[in-house]
């Protein structure tokens, strides 16, 4: 079975943990998807349910903003014995494994759209945000079922749209 890296760096032919920690790769090609994304931004709000991929939007038009003329690549490896991941479609590497598969992705939110297309993505909108995110004791977003959602991400892409809009 393949297992799937996305990234925005191109001509991996390895790939390898980072310093102190396993490489994580996933069972499901779309969600890999996700991670060709400006690296600054640990803001994946997303998971999978029943073999879809289900994306929390929580601002709108967030996946057009994260997304939208970013390019990447697919890495694809065979499992070797990998660990599970906390997530039943996350594995885990700890030594470099060998990509066996590349595809470049131009657009990642044009990507996006046609797996939604398909039916293995979901978005799920959200307008207003939901309050546990917005709580302003900073604690409300330990509410929140993403573990990759942060309290300072959220501001910073909240900043990032604001400029996008005064342009």
């Amino acid at each position: 079975m393949l297992c799937y890296h996305g990234s925005p760096v191109a001509g991996i032919n390895t790939l390898t943990p980072p310093p102190g920690g396993p490489l994580y790769l996933t069972n499901n090609r779309a969600y890999a998807m996700f991670y060709i994304r400006d690296m600054e931004i640990n803001w994946v709000t997303c998971g999978v349910r029943d073999g879809v991929v289900v994306y929390d939007e929580l601002f709108p038009d967030q996946l057009r903003t994260l997304y939208a003329g970013r390019g990447g690549w697919l890495y694809a490896s065979e499992n070797d014995g990998f660990a599970p991941g906390n997530s039943p479609w996350i594995v885990l590497a700890d030594k470099a494994v060998p990509v066996v598969v590349v595809e470049y992705i131009s657009d990642a939110y044009e990507a996006i759209l046609r797996e939604i297309d398909a039916g293995t993505v979901r978005v799920d909108s959200y307008d207003p945000p939901p309050a546990c995110v917005l709580a302003e004791d900073g604690n409300g977003i330990n509410l929140y079922a993403m573990s990759s959602v942060c309290w300072r991400g959220l501001q910073e892409i909240l900043a990032r749209v604001s400029a996008l809009e005064r342009r």
